[in-house]
This record gives structure tokens, sequence and C-alpha cells, in this order.
């Protein structure tokens, strides 16, 4: 190999190579340290006596399957002018590791492709090796944000871990890509990041979330010229837990009686009735004539579905404003307990209309944030977890490794 290809193969220069050697499978190139490029840190002189040597043994990209490695022999230099000592350092070294950086780019590569633990088994190199270079990596990578690209942003919570334990994402709509983590979901928690927002955000225009009051609070008090735009999935979610609550209270009556026509009938109640297949519906036809509080509800979920494809915020209103009337009437308490909520939030609702803005990104990254979670078995590291989210809009998460 010639030093010319040891370059272009592992960005390697400022050496001279000397010989090839195999030991048990593994590759080593013995290559030597070209002193008469070496100009002392301190005078600056390129005149130098050798002194004491050592080798130096350096993890590389493997070829064909086999370990790498590059062996350096390297002189202690001391200036013939200033008399001052020195080691020569080598700008193709990661740091303090004993590999190369095109070695620690590999590593970095391999991530995209599983788990650490995968890719240091893989690679021959330990589980904290790969953690930090990656981190080191992300911490560049994301190391600001284009505070000035931000128009559409979407605010949710998850758990990280069991014991009401949670953290807030900022998502950007527009990429899918988290910009903001904190730990806790209170008012407090987000408010340092709207604040920041509030400096450098110039085009931010509207900010998606579901009806939870410290969000909210938060957001109207920092950035009150921003609109707030309510989800559609959360406001259906919302819809379809009080149904489930009223299919649960008259099974247990039907259970007093001896009748079992809504057990098991759950997601046949919550699917969306187009999607239904025929078999189904005519199950849920059925399911319907002999219970009418199901009936009501069922009903009055599909009539919520239509007021997000009204065509502007006036038809919008009318909408919602009939659906929480004749909730209120029905005089069944799970239904009034979500048109009072509605009507709570009536103005955020009709927001829609003005931006037609979801938080759906948002709640894909949720279930992205749940396998990221399963792949490792929780993060000591939260500040790498934080890392990890910042990089999840480009990060396969299949189960790996």
């Amino acid at each position: 190999m010639s030093t010319s290809l040891l370059y272009h193969t592992n960005r390697i220069n400022g050496v001279k190579y000397k010989r090839t050697r195999y030991e048990k499978g593994t590759v080593i190139w013995v290559v030597e340290l070209r002193h008469d490029i070496c100009r002392c840190p301190k005078c600056n002189d390129y005149r130098h006596y050798l002194k004491d040597f050592k080798i130096r043994k350096i993890r590389t990209v493997p070829i064909g399957g086999k370990l790498c490695y590059i062996e350096i022999k390297t002189h202690r230099l001391e200036c013939k002018k200033c008399r001052h000592r020195w080691w020569p350092k080598f700008p193709f070294i990661a740091g303090m590791r004993r590999m190369t950086k095109v070695f620690s780019e590999y590593l970095v590569s391999l991530m995209k492709l599983g788990t650490i633990k995968a890719v240091a088994e893989f690679a021959g190199v330990s589980w904290d090796t790969v953690k930090d270079i990656h981190k080191e990596y992300l911490k560049r990578k994301y190391r600001s944000v284009e505070y000035a690209k931000l128009r559409y942003l979407g605010i949710d919570e998850f758990s990280i871990k069991k014991g009401h334990e949670y953290m807030t994402v900022v998502v950007d709509l527009e990429t899918g890509r988290i910009v903001h983590a904190v730990e806790g979901r209170s008012k407090e928690a987000i408010m340092p990041y709207l604040r920041k927002l509030a400096r450098k955000a110039d085009r931010l225009t509207a900010v998606a979330m579901d009806m939870s009051g410290p969000y909210e609070s938060a957001v109207r008090k920092v950035l009150p010229k921003i609109d707030i735009v309510f989800d559609h999935y959360h406001v259906m979610a919302l819809c379809s837990k009080a149904i489930d609550e009223i299919r649960r209270e008259q099974q247990s009556r039907c259970n007093a009686l001896g009748l079992k026509v809504l057990k098991g009938q759950r997601f046949l109640l919550l699917k969306n009735f187009e999607k239904l297949s025929a078999t189904e519906k005519s199950s849920l036809e059925a399911l319907l004539e002999v219970n009418k509080p199901v009936a009501i509800a069922h009903t009055m979920k599909e009539q919520l579905r239509w007021f997000w494809v009204k065509p502007n915020s006036q038809e919008g209103a009318r909408c919602l404003g009939w659906w929480i009337i004749e909730a209120i009437e029905s005089q069944i308490k799970e239904l009034a307990r979500v048109a009072r909520t509605l009507l709570g939030h009536f103005e955020g609702l009709l927001t829609f209309f003005k931006h037609r803005l979801t938080n759906a990104k948002t709640e894909g990254i949720n279930n992205k944030i749940k396998t990221l979670k399963r792949q490792a078995y929780g993060y000591r590291d939260m500040e790498y977890f934080k890392l990890r989210l910042y990089h999840l809009h480009k990060q396969e998460t299949s189960l790996i490794g």
C-alpha cells in the first residue's frame, strides 16, 4: 500500500508508509511520522532533534471483515532554536481515543442501522465508546436551531418512564423535526423556550396543541400574538373516551340482565364509520338498535367529525355550536362533559380554519419515541436522549439488534 492510497482510504497524511503486517486475521499498516513537516509549537522553527520514541496502535475502518490498525512510530522532538520539547499531534486521530476520525465516522454511520449494543458488538468496541462518539456527533449537528425558519409548531408530551414522569417536545410541523425537548409538562417547564421563540422566531404564526391548560396558558402569556390551534386528534380522542365510558356503563347494566350485546364491541364503536366493512356495519347497526345511549353517543361522534371538513370558520362555528347544544340536551353526562370542554376552547377550535393545522406529525413522532425507548430499554443519560430526539426525523426506528 502506498502513502497516497493510505491517505485516500483513511484520510491519513503526514506519515510515510513502511509495510503491512498480518496478525491472526488482523491487518496492521506500519507507518512513520514525517518529522520534516513538524514545526515547533512555540517558535515555529522546523529544525529539531529526535529524542525518545513510542509506538501507537490506532484502530481504523475494517476491510473485508478484518480488523485494521495503523501502527505509528513517532519521536518526541526538541527544537534546535528554543529547546522546547513536544510530542507531535496527529490530525487524523479522533481526540484522545485510539482510533482514526474515519473509524469514528464509520461508527456513526452504523448507528443508522441498529442499536448501540448491535453496533458495538459488530465493530468490536465498547458500548460506552459508541455512545460517546454518537453523542459528540449529535452535539455538533444540533448545536443550534434556525429559529428564523419556524412557522408552525406542535407541542405535546410523552411519558419518559413509569411513575408519571413526562417530557414535553416541540415539533416543527413543516419538517417533522423535534426542535426542543424538556423534562416535565408544566407551564414553568416550557416558558424559557417560549421566551426564546418570542425573541428569535419572527415568522412563527401558530402553535398546535391538545387542550392542556398549562401549554395554552404559557403560550398566551409569552406569545400573545400567536394563534393557538387545538388538535383534531385530541378532540376526537376526548369524544371516543366518552363513548367508551358510556359503553362500559351500559355493559354493566346489560350484565345485570344477563345480556352480552356490548361485550367486545369497543373498536366497532370507535372506528370511523366509512372504514367499517359491510359485515361490521351490519353488526354496528344491530348493536345501536338495542341500546339508545350508545346509539346517541356514536351518532354524536360521527357528527363531530363533520366539523373538521367545513369550508370556513362561520360554517364551523355553526356546526360546533349545534353539536354542543345537542350534546348537553342529550342528558348523557359523558357527552355533556365533552360539550363543556369544547365550549371552553371554542375560539381555539375555530382557529383551525385559519391555518388548517393539525398535530398529526407530533403524534407520529410520539410513536417513534416509544420505539426509540424500547431500542435502548430506557436512557440513563438524559442529555443524550434529548439529542436522539432531535435526530429522530432522520433516524430509522425499526427494532434492529
